[in-house]
């Protein structure tokens, strides 16, 4: 299998993928937000771009002199789809306008420009060339309007956060961020096939488009899973949120601490007051949570409070938190009002910085998975 078999074979895969998630989420969300339905139009738009390359290339549609080049312009709408999933995600559409109408403008025009300049070969008034260079003002205009929109994205993500504080609480937008950076790679690529497309007698189309076709297919497979799911956790992570604040429900200490005989009076007093503050204030929650912040507010020294914790529990610092998280977790989890909540979005909910993290402390407790506990007790 050489090289462009390959590349095929990826660019194919890829597009396919690209339905199969579209239409997997779409099954998958008995409401469709706004946020998922943009999302799903990036993925849909970037895949039908791509099918339509592939099947280009193999020549099964937009055959003959004239409607070989006649294909659908989906390109002007994939980043502009991606901007509006980043701006209702980060729920600032009421600040920052989301270039929607103009780009289904965008894409209409060049639809209409494109078929008067073919009727316009097909009347004798140019030739094959003016096609070709308007496909190339066609695809500089639409690289320039991406590449503005990409700019917006990264002003948004790296220099706008006061617009969004409360979608911080819940999500550090690193995804986002590691997607721009190899949005920034498409980029590259696409401006070089612009600029072979326009200047170069050497390399054409098909060949200057695969480095970016095959980009574009790992974009695919990558933000896609990464977006939606990522914005369910967002979406689950805000309604526990709200609930966990109006609960007033507070595990006994009997149910999570394991008292050392080894301990004085004193000492089991101290440990009383401050398991006191770390219940009353769900301390546990916070995922930043320290020895060295906790000792900062209860007024003790690191190795002060670590000792204290080893007397009087049966671990260490991580081990005594942990316990609170996952009796906060396995409450959650009990709960058929949260049965259709992630498992991550209950992890993290609960003070866990991963999902890798809790379903370790988890195992460690029960001896279970957090998802083989739930659906034992359903």
């Amino acid at each position: 299998m050489n090289i462009s078999a390959i590349l095929d074979f990826l660019l194919l895969a890829g597009a396919i993928h690209g339905f199969i998630f579209v239409v997997g989420t779409f099954l998958l969300r008995k409401k469709v937000e706004k946020p998922v339905l943009f999302l799903n139009l990036f993925v849909l738009f970037l895949s039908l771009n791509n099918l339509q390359s592939w099947l280009i290339d193999k020549k099964m549609v937009f055959t003959g002199p004239v409607m070989a080049h006649f294909p659908f312009p989906w390109n002007i709408l994939i980043v502009p789809m991606f901007y509006a999933f980043l701006v209702y995600f980060l729920g600032i559409e009421k600040k920052r306008w989301p270039f929607l109408k103009f780009s289904m403008v965008f894409f209409v025009l060049a639809l209409l420009a494109r078929t008067w300049v073919i009727w316009g070969y097909l009347a004798n008034q140019w030739g094959l060339q003016t096609i070709a260079h308007y496909n190339n003002l066609e695809d500089f205009l639409a690289l320039t309007y991406s590449v503005f929109l990409y700019i917006k994205s990264i002003q948004l993500v790296f220099k706008y956060k006061q617009l969004y504080p409360n979608v911080l609480k819940f999500d550090n937008l690193n995804w986002i961020k590691r997607f721009l950076q190899l949005g920034g790679v498409v980029f590259v690529f696409w401006t070089i096939a612009v600029l072979f497309n326009t200047f170069s007698d050497v390399f054409d189309p098909p060949y200057t488009y695969y480095p970016l076709r095959v980009s574009s297919s790992i974009l695919i497979y990558w933000v896609g899973y990464q977006g939606f799911f990522r914005y369910v956790t967002l979406k689950n992570r805000i309604a526990l949120r709200a609930d966990l604040k109006k609960s007033k429900k507070r595990q006994s200490f009997e149910d999570l601490i394991i008292r050392s005989q080894k301990s004085s009076d004193k000492s089991k007093e101290t440990f009383l007051r401050i398991n006191t503050y770390v219940k009353e204030n769900k301390k546990y929650l916070d995922p930043l949570l320290s020895l060295e912040s906790l000792g900062n507010e209860v007024q003790l020294g690191t190795s002060s409070l670590s000792k204290l914790i080893n007397e009087n529990f049966d671990g260490n610092f991580s081990d005594y938190i942990n316990h609170f998280r996952v009796n906060e977790a396995k409450a959650i989890l009990l709960n058929p009002e949260y049965a259709n909540y992630t498992i991550a979005s209950i992890g993290l909910e609960c003070g866990f910085n991963s999902k890798s993290s809790f379903y370790s402390a988890f195992g460690k407790l029960t001896g279970k998975t957090p998802s083989a506990y739930r659906n034992e007790a359903s």
